[in-house]
């Protein structure tokens, strides 16, 4: 099992590996990173409307959103993580040539099961990605008007977030044989990306529309 400690990583390092030709980190962590740092900038929003007399009124809100936007950091640095975990071994199976049948079949199984696990976690990043879009657009009305770009990059981040992880889901589904279950996957995939992109773009424009 390949190990992929993401925030061990100093930032140089992290792309220069990413861009690398090894397997991992690759873009399902990548996704899983733009989430993180979505959920950094919403912290500095939260952080910038704490103890300013001007936002007393949210200030609970905002201090909850917080501890959210922590928990949220530290959900899609161990979902990088995972991602490499699950990805890896898919990447060695697909150069394994079986050579009779029995291990054709044994072959066939795992892949199954890889491709399966390639695909759960990249849709895990899309549900908690998801989860933070009431928060961040609550930022972006109510928290520091200083500070309303960064909610505007946020959101931006969560998208790429959701986009860039849909394409995982989708790459790993293709080659699934229990064409139902890989179906059913596809469809929840396909309702996160559908309501995160919309529910996006109408945060983003609103936040555009304020800076302009």
């Amino acid at each position: 099992m390949v190990i992929v400690n993401t925030a061990g990583y100093k930032i140089d390092e992290y792309i220069n590996e990413l861009g690398s030709k090894a397997p991992v980190p690759g873009g399902g962590g990548a996704s899983a990173v733009a989430g993180a740092l979505s959920a950094a900038l919403a912290g500095m929003v939260c952080n910038l409307t704490v103890g300013k007399k001007s936002y007393i009124a949210v200030e609970d809100d905002v201090k909850r959103i917080l501890e959210d936007m922590n928990k949220h950091m530290e959900s899609f640095i161990r979902l990088s993580d995972k991602d490499a975990e699950v990805f890896y071994p898919l990447s060695q199976a697909y150069g394994f040539k079986p050579q009779n049948d029995e291990e054709k079949k044994l072959h066939e199984e795992n892949m199954e099961i890889l491709l399966f696990n390639a695909a759960m976690v990249p849709l895990d990043i899309m549900k908690e990605a998801y989860s933070m879009l009431g928060a961040i657009d609550f930022l972006a009305k109510k928290g520091s008007k200083l500070a309303v770009s960064d909610a505007g990059v946020a959101v931006s981040m969560l998208r790429s977030a959701v986009c860039g992880a849909m394409m995982n889901v989708v790459i790993n589904v293709k080659y699934m044989k229990d064409r139902i279950k890989a179906q059913n996957i596809l469809d929840e995939a396909s309702e996160l990306l559908e309501n995160t992109m919309n529910k996006a773009d109408i945060i983003y424009r609103e936040v555009l529309e304020v800076l302009l």
